[in-house]
């Protein structure tokens, strides 16, 4: 159950917004073939209007829902954040599609600030748990799909395409494949195949990893990029069973060896820590796998239908395997590679100059450097971006993170603290609190004055933060303050806070009880 818990993390680290994440160890590769630095793109012009081209309607969400039902349209949800990183590489890539913001006329199209008046409420009553989340509804209001942060910009275009044709509900398409795959049509399997299973929840719980494999095979004969896709999340749930299959060293190379099918499954490959577990073979066997998977992950990160974001990532399979067992990194990177990381770093931090779409590679490229042991490149990196950023408080977290990763307690609190005060908007404000109460009761427990005065801030009105019981909100206050009892060993230093949390409960009209 705890590597479970631990790849879905990872999955959301990568696809959603949070702070960088750390891989997972597994078998060492050998250095790949050839390192080509990537070419320095022209700088994308500036932009300032953060939500595209798209006609987002301008109502309530009850009223959105009440036009699409009216007019019998679908409805397209985007739920972000200003500061999150892939919410911005959607913005500047998916919504500046002309064919997506053509497709989003057909559309009742809502965008909703996770900062906003009741998006916390809203994200909560549609099950969001990271930003971004988009969803399609049929008129109905019923989910149709929900897409997959990391998928690649054409296929949005499909996925919206495939739900203007089928309306029906994911939940039904998921319980006509667990009774009989053979039934389902080619577009439901392509929706399926394309659904964010991490964050979604239309699979039903103990669903076993074995529907995957069977919709696979029903996917061979209308898309061989829709079968690879849900072999692969077989993997991932297989892995989660602790199970292995005696295949999937065959299928893998197979996808591994066909770049549409590469690219189709990006998203996928870059993880492959999620995946490994599951091989079966001998130990030159699997080794000679992952030596492939990387090489072939390097040699494709710099072709122009994969985004900067993702061609930094490309790198991430051999950083893995290289780093197996070594949780120091103590193994040194040949010195061809560590000059070629850093030249695409370099590159991607050219190529978008002056954009906001920075947020998006700054952040990759950071955790493409601490994934390669390169903490000083991350820090130097991270550190100018504070100036040039909008949201300099997402890049105060990164490097509070990465000093705290590097045994610099004090550091790491002082950037908590930035990083707080630094914060806008009510949501923002209070994930960033939570994240420095946090920091202070681990790095800090002795400084109980600090810790108790901080713990109050979400309950005094002039730290900005409301709506504190509903969704995103809520998970960020139940850390903070499992985090704070944790601290508070034998209870006695916690008064104040419980009597603020039970007052601030009891106004909202929340459910106290249920969430002591």
């Amino acid at each position: 159950m705890k590597t479970k818990i631990i790849l879905i993390s990872l999955t959301l680290l990568l696809a959603a917004c949070d702070q960088p994440a750390q891989p997972e160890k597994t078998a060492a590769a050998e250095p790949p073939p050839t390192l080509q630095p990537q070419q320095v793109a022209a700088p994308e012009p500036a932009e300032e209007d953060v939500k595209g081209d798209i006609e987002w309607f301008e109502g309530s969400v009850e009223e959105a829902f009440a036009l699409a039902k009216a007019e019998d349209r679908p409805l397209f949800l985007y739920w972000g954040a200003v500061w999150c990183p892939p919410c911005i590489e959607i913005k500047n890539t998916v919504f500046k599609s002309p064919q997506f913001i053509a497709q989003t006329e057909l559309f009742v199209p809502v965008y909703l600030d996770g900062d906003t008046e009741q998006a916390q409420t809203w994200g909560e009553t549609f099950d969001t748990k990271v930003y971004p989340t988009m969803i399609v509804f049929n008129p109905a209001g019923e989910e149709v799909t929900r897409l997959n942060a990391g998928i690649d910009i054409s296929a949005y275009n499909t996925v919206l395409e495939l739900s203007l044709d089928s309306m029906k509900p994911m939940g039904e398409v998921v319980a006509a494949a667990m009774q009989d795959a053979s039934t389902l049509s080619a577009a439901e399997i392509q929706r399926l195949a394309y659904y964010s299973w991490y964050d979604g929840k239309a699979l039903p719980e103990g669903t076993p990893a074995e529907l995957f494999r069977t919709l696979s095979s029903a996917a061979v004969d209308s898309s061989l990029e829709a079968g690879a896709r849900l072999y692969l999340q077989y993997l991932v749930m297989l892995a989660g069973e602790e199970a292995t299959d005696p295949e999937a060293i065959s299928k893998l190379g197979a996808i591994l060896s066909n770049p549409a099918l590469t690219f189709a499954s990006w998203d996928y490959l870059i993880v492959p820590e999620r995946m490994v577990a599951t091989l079966e073979g001998s130990e030159d066997e699997i080794a000679a796998l992952k030596h492939g998977w990387a090489s072939v992950m390097l040699d494709s990160r710099h072709d122009e239908r994969l985004s900067t974001k993702n061609q930094l990532y490309g790198w991430r399979p051999y950083l893995v395997f290289h780093y197996e067992g070594d949780d120091d990194k103590t193994r040194a990177l040949p010195e061809d590679v560590v000059a070629a990381i850093r030249a695409d770093g370099r590159a991607a931090d050219q190529s978008v100059a002056g954009t906001h779409s920075r947020q998006s590679v700054i952040n990759t490229a950071s955790n493409v450097y601490v994934l390669a042991g390169l903490t000083d490149d991350a820090r130097a990196l991270l550190t100018a971006e504070i100036e040039k950023s909008v949201t300099p408080y997402y890049f105060m977290g990164s490097l509070a993170s990465l000093e705290e990763d590097a045994g610099n307690a004090a550091v790491a609190l002082e950037w908590r603290r930035k990083a707080y005060e630094a914060s806008e908007g009510p949501a923002t404000r209070i994930r960033w609190w939570a994240s420095y109460v946090q920091a202070l009761t681990r790095l800090a427990p002795e400084d109980e004055a600090t810790i108790l005065t901080a713990a109050l801030y979400p309950f005094d009105e002039g730290h900005g933060m409301d709506d504190l019981f509903h969704g995103a909100n809520y998970r960020n206050l139940e850390r903070a303050k499992g985090s704070l009892e944790e601290w508070d060993e034998d209870g006695t230093k916690l008064d104040d806070f419980h009597a603020a949390f039970d007052a601030a409960c009891t106004a909202a009209d929340a459910n106290c009880t249920e969430m002591m």
